[in-house]
């Protein structure tokens, strides 16, 4: 039980780092779209980050589904270093599960955006 929830932490401190880089892009997305619109600069930011979320969903579910997709890695004794119990498809629905909550919550706090 014990290595379950390291790998989890684990994945929750990588899913921060997946979500900073992807809302960053986001915001530049959004001031360039919009100019210096608060509300409108974080709502590109999640809405980046929901769309990489969402592609990890897709490629966790696919994963799940085809077994056989799913091989031992290439550098599998380097992976056993950061993750005891969880694989690849594990971690990826983890951080992506993870950084798609932040960005709900980042958004539930700004209110709803303006339709356009």
């Amino acid at each position: 039980m014990k290595h379950y929830l390291e790998d989890a932490l684990y994945c929750l401190k990588l899913s921060l780092y997946f979500f900073a880089g992807s809302f960053i892009v986001g915001s530049i997305v959004g001031l360039i779209l919009h100019g210096f619109s608060f509300r409108e600069v974080i709502v590109w930011g999640c809405r980046l980050t929901e769309i990489i979320g969402t592609i990890g969903l897709v490629l966790s579910g696919v994963s799940f589904v085809k077994r056989d997709l799913m091989r031992p890695l290439n550098y599998q004794r380097q992976w056993d270093t950061y993750f005891k119990k969880f694989n690849l498809s594990h971690v990826i629905f983890l951080i992506a599960i993870f950084i798609i909550s932040y960005s709900f919550i980042i958004e539930y706090f700004i209110g709803p955006a303006r339709s356009v």
